[in-house]
């Protein structure tokens, strides 16, 4: 009976790393980057007079993605959430809310 059970739920694997952005034709170019070794890349390119660009490390923690270690004159969103099996990520910070689709 307790292997029915753990059997029944099924455990699913995201795939952290990946480019994750806003498509070609949408001016703000957006675009969060995770690489296999825990480093990241943002830009927000959003308002033109306040630029986003900045790298730092990543770690998985109760599920979200959260963005450490770097620097920015600008506060940016620091915790995204995978979702879609690692096709879509989200994040929120106050009434901003962003959804980044997998490029790659």
């Amino acid at each position: 009976m307790a292997i029915l059970i753990v059997m029944s739920f099924k455990m699913e694997s995201v795939d952290y790393a990946g480019t994750y952005g806003v498509p070609e034709t949408d001016p703000s170019q957006i675009e969060l980057k995770l690489n296999t070794d825990y480093t990241f890349h943002f830009k927000d390119f959003s308002n033109s007079y306040s630029k986003i660009d900045t790298q730092g490390t990543w770690k998985v923690k109760n599920g979200y993605v959260i963005l450490e270690n770097f620097e920015s004159p600008i506060n940016i969103h620091r915790k995204w959430r995978i979702v879609n099996n690692g096709k879509i990520a989200k994040s929120r910070k106050g009434l901003l809310f962003y959804t980044l689709i997998k490029l790659n």
